[in-house]
């Protein structure tokens, strides 16, 4: 069996392993798959297929079974969601929590913190409280105004503010990891040369 997936959804990844583990070892008499949503609701697509046949989930708590590989993948059919989680309900529960996103913006030619960029990483600092986590990705940018060299030194300075302001606040150093990208890496797709403030940037990853 072979399950192929985009982007933008999320799988009961444990129980799909243990029952394709089971069936390649021809203990199992089925392998289910589900499709779920993503927590903002968004839904890819999965292509379930084997040695006689491919199908394809494309809708929320949709599911498909495989016997075997010498058989084909069964017609889709939509599930009722209490059903799918209480069918996968110890897989669901040990999924870990998705990673949080945020991003504090810069004035031009700065990586000074502002009184709005301060809010949010003090937001930013709760759920790394919550989540205990050891895994905090703080990546720096700039806009296109300047030379490559001065950017880069730019969007370091603005990344390192960031972490600074996290490892004052009790974060250990060690669980921050630092990127810079200069202007290489622009949100917003400019000509160089100009000054797009949604450019002017830190990325903030907590895992």
């Amino acid at each position: 069996m072979i399950i192929k997936k985009n982007i933008h959804i999320v799988i009961a990844l444990q129980i799909v392993m243990m029952f394709a583990l089971l069936l390649n070892t021809g203990c199992a008499p089925a392998t289910k798959v589900v499709l779920l949503p993503d927590p903002d609701g968004k839904v890819g697509v999965v292509d379930v297929s084997s040695d006689k046949g491919i199908q394809t989930l494309d809708k929320p708590w949709q599911m498909t079974e495989v016997s075997s590989q010498d058989k084909a993948p069964s017609v889709p059919r939509l599930m009722d969601e209490k059903e799918v989680r209480a069918m996968f309900k110890e897989a669901l529960t040990s999924e870990p929590i998705p990673p949080v996103f945020s991003i504090v913006y810069f004035e031009t030619d700065a990586s000074d913190l502002t009184t709005e960029s301060l809010k949010i990483l003090s937001r930013v600092l709760e759920e790394i409280g919550v989540r205990k986590s050891t895994n905090i990705i703080v990546s720096g940018h700039t806009d296109t105004v300047g030379s490559v060299e001065k950017n880069q030194v730019l969007s370091l300075k603005r990344a390192k503010a960031v972490a600074d302001f996290f490892i004052s606040k009790g974060v250990k150093a060690e669980n921050i990891d630092i990127f810079y990208h200069g202007k290489g890496n622009p949100l917003i797709p400019t000509p160089d040369g100009v000054s797009e403030p949604r450019n002017r940037r830190v990325e903030i990853t907590v895992r």
